[in-house]
């Protein structure tokens, strides 16, 4: 897993906040993924976690481009993938 940001998100029917983290990536971790939100919401109720797969590189690029909060990664990143991450993050223009 590669980084968390967690946002605010909308509200459930009782009007109390709720944070939103959004995970995409690997397909060979999406299983275990979901279990994790799964197991993370019994514990921390006030938190939705989206869990969706797509392939390690689409949850690198959608974290690049700030999309999601998480990303699922089976494979290391490419050097292309850690400059562009890096340019985003120094540049402000991350998430």
């Amino acid at each position: 897993m590669l980084a968390l940001t967690p946002a605010a998100g909308c509200s459930r029917g009782g009007g109390e906040a709720v944070v939103t983290i959004r995970v995409e990536g690997s397909d060979t971790m999406v299983n275990v993924a979901q279990a994790w939100a799964e197991r993370y919401n019994q514990l921390h109720p006030d938190v939705s976690v989206q869990v969706l797969g797509g392939g390690s590189g689409v949850g690198i690029a959608s974290l690049i481009d700030g999309n999601c909060d998480l990303a699922n990664s089976s494979r290391t990143m490419k050097k292309d993938e850690i400059e562009k991450a890096t340019e985003m993050y120094v540049t402000g223009r991350y998430g």
